[in-house]
């Protein structure tokens, strides 16, 4: 072949190849416009659909994960969240709002020892993202409040409220930043400053769900459940779709012993969110409390076959099995738990408690240890009672 058809094959391989790539962008392009619309437009599930598209057609591109991670956060899929986020990050790791919204899935999510990034992890690892968050934004007060809450979560209250008054000086009008106060305030036992702190809150923004929800979890921790539901309800109220409070209100209910509305909370969830596994759990659990334990295994069956990939649905599982006293499918259930999460240490904690029930010491002390060393404080207890190093 001549050094002319050479050169003209390649050249009409090389066009080829960047008509196909800018049809890939176009069509990446088209389909997050097409998200952005349908979330405008309130379809989330809609939206959700289009960004997975742009993903598929350009998965080197950061921003569709970046659409889903934030989507699924407002949605309050906080793990689902967190995927797509660490992803984005792994495609870019200059996107300031990847970690921002990474971090506040981690701390919404309650999982302070669950992150990673580079050779941290737990709560280091947390700290570590946060930092990132606050280089690439200096100016987000959001990110000084998850700062903020990283140094609560430690008891460290001096810092905690150092990083949120850094906030209020950035933002003083931001919810977040009083809400943040009012968390770290009740924490360290300032009940009338984290109230005040709250009541601020709803003054400049009545319809914020995070001071109800917060004041639900304040009183119903204090075992006053019935000024928990009024607030709770008060925020359904403002804003009758949200699956957070709904979520809160169904635990007060269960606090105080009424299955019945608590059920209806998750049924409510599921009718807003057929995919919130949470719902589905608490439903299983509120089953297996009231010894229907077929129907329980029923609801953490169908969590399973949502997300096959959910430890909480399978320590669930392994819960209403031991309840119901079939140890071998407890065991099984555990298992698959661990074979996703071998970092989880409650999983190992309630092995260990199953080995008790059958009165296998060797295997209860083993799984004891393993919780024991990834900071199961339950389990570290239990070793030290019976003199044992870990």
């Amino acid at each position: 072949m001549s050094t002319y058809h050479t050169l003209k094959r390649k050249l009409i391989i090389l066009t080829a190849s960047l008509l196909i790539v800018h049809s890939a962008v176009c069509q990446t392009n088209d389909n997050l416009a097409s998200g952005m619309n349908a979330e405008k437009l309130g379809l989330q599930e809609r939206a959700l659909e289009y960004y997975r598209l742009a993903s598929e057609s350009e998965p080197d591109n950061a921003m569709p994960l970046l659409l889903i991670g934030k989507l699924q956060h407002r949605r309050n899929h906080l793990d689902d969240a967190a995927t797509a986020l660490n992803q984005a990050i792994s495609l870019s790791d200059t996107l300031a709002d990847a970690y921002e919204y990474l971090v506040r899935c981690y701390i919404e999510n309650d999982d302070y020892e669950g992150s990673k990034s580079g050779h941290f992890s737990g709560i280091d690892a947390l700290e570590h993202l946060c930092e990132r968050a606050i280089e690439l934004d200096p100016q987000s007060a959001s990110n000084y409040c998850s700062m903020a809450l990283i140094y609560n979560y430690k008891k460290n209250y001096t810092n905690a409220l150092n990083w949120a008054k850094r906030a209020l000086e950035i933002d003083p009008k931001l919810p977040q930043v009083t809400n943040t106060l009012g968390v770290i305030y009740y924490n360290r036992g300032n009940d009338n400053d984290a109230l005040a702190q709250f009541r601020k809150t709803l003054a400049n923004d009545p319809d914020n769900v995070d001071a109800y929800y917060n004041l639900g979890v304040m009183y119903s921790q204090r075992n006053n459940y019935e000024t928990a539901i009024s607030h709770l309800r008060k925020g359904l109220q403002r804003d009758n779709k949200s699956i957070k409070l709904y979520y809160r209100l169904g635990i007060a209910y269960m606090q105080r012993g009424d299955d019945k509305r608590a059920i209806q909370c998750y049924e409510t969830i599921l009718s807003l969110d057929s995919t919130y596994l949470p719902a589905y759990n608490r439903l299983g659990s509120v089953y297996a409390h009231k010894g229907n334990y077929d129907e329980a295994v029923a609801y953490h069956q169908k969590a399973t076959r949502i997300n096959p990939k959910d430890v909480d649905s399978y320590k669930c599982l392994g819960k209403v099995y031991t309840d119901k006293g079939d140890y071998v499918k407890a065991l099984r259930n555990y298992q698959k738990a661990v074979a996703i999460n071998d970092r989880d240490h409650e999983t190992y904690c309630l092995i260990a408690k199953l080995y008790a029930k059958q009165g296998n010491s060797a295997r209860e002390t083993s799984s004891y240890k393993k919780a024991a060393k990834l900071g199961n404080k339950e389990a570290q207890a239990w070793m030290v009672s019976k003199g044992m190093a870990w």
